[in-house]
């Protein structure tokens, strides 16, 4: 039994596209609300008020990501923003919809010069920057290390900042 040029052709076009869909996790710190947060795509969607604020601003190539840090006097905090992350010449960049509450709102990252990290790729804030905004984002790889230690030692000294930061609240 033959198939059809067509559904050959989708099927292709749905597999190739699961590839482009990469996992994404991205890791920021909040130094004046002492948060960390794990940022990355949202796969499902969401009946949440938030959610659909997001994916009404998602437009062209721009997605709903999901922020979520852990608050320090318990439970987790949930928010929805509208990024585009692509790769220019190997290396990512992140560009974040304006207006809504999510940690990296109206902000653009690129990498930054010096990249220290085998675990993450540093991206710097080259514009929204304010107090508001994180200055850095880490693009964690997620199978940069097999060495535990050496991945445990970088998770540390990229949360060196905070730690200081918010050395009484902890």
């Amino acid at each position: 039994m033959r198939l059809p040029r067509t559904a050959l052709l989708v099927t292709g076009l749905a597999l190739a596209a699961g590839a482009f869909a990469a996992p994404l996790e991205l890791e920021t710190y909040d130094l004046r609300k002492c948060l960390q947060w794990t940022i990355t795509r949202t796969e499902q969607p969401v009946r949440s008020a938030e959610y659909r604020a997001a994916r009404a601003r998602a437009r062209g190539s721009a997605e709903v990501f999901s922020a979520t840090a852990e608050l320090p006097e318990g439970g987790q905090l949930h928010k929805f923003g509208a990024c585009t992350y692509r790769r220019v010449a190997g290396k990512p960049r992140i560009a974040c919809v304006p207006v809504l509450d999510f940690p990296l709102a109206g902000a653009s990252y690129v990498p930054a010069e010096q990249q220290r990290f085998r675990t993450a790729t540093v991206l710097r804030c080259v514009s929204g920057c304010d107090q508001k905004i994180p200055d850095l984002v880490y693009d964690l790889h997620e199978d940069a290390v097999t060495d535990v230690a050496a991945q445990e030692k970088e998770e540390r000294a990229r949360g060196t900042r905070l730690r200081r930061a918010c050395a009484g609240l902890r």
